[in-house]
């Protein structure tokens, strides 16, 4: 009997395992664009979860920590201690909920803003070197392939 190594045969334990061309690219990318995006957010010594924080504020200023909980997807105790120090920083300002006193709203400052901003320039630069010419219709037809990957998931 052949060796077929696109199946695994009992009878002959060959098995091809090597993931197909497009599942090796994604994986590929996957990492490159991770470690570059983290690359391009660390130019300075705010921490990404803080980064993160501060897009829930630009999103919608004055929240509660529970708020920025499901924002972020941290837990609450992180969230407690992160704003405290970022507090701290002068990132961010608390004021207690007028209708609710055990409750805190956590404002952005302009430091903050501009931390964020900051960040968020970086982020358009390097994702314009990864897209860079890649068309509007590449792009939309890679979504949708993409979507259906993750669907499969």
């Amino acid at each position: 009997m052949e060796a077929n190594n696109s199946k695994c045969c009992a009878e002959t334990a060959i098995c091809d395992v090597r993931l197909s061309e497009p599942i090796s690219l994604i994986g590929e990318l996957s990492k490159k664009i991770n470690n570059l995006t983290q690359d391009t957010l660390r130019n300075d010594d705010v921490p990404m979860g803080m980064k993160l924080v501060l897009q829930c504020l630009i999103k919608t200023d004055g929240v509660t920590q529970l708020d920025i909980v499901k924002f972020t997807g941290f837990k609450a105790p992180t969230i407690s201690i992160m704003i405290q120090k970022m507090e701290s920083a002068g990132y961010v300002t608390r004021t207690p909920d007028e209708n609710d006193l055990r409750a805190m709203r956590v404002y952005i400052t302009d430091v903050g803003r501009k931390i964020y901003c900051d960040a968020a320039k970086s982020v358009k630069q390097f994702e314009g070197k990864v897209l860079n010419g890649i068309s509007e219709r590449e792009l939309k037809s890679l979504v949708k392939i993409l979507n259906k990957i993750n669907k499969n998931l």
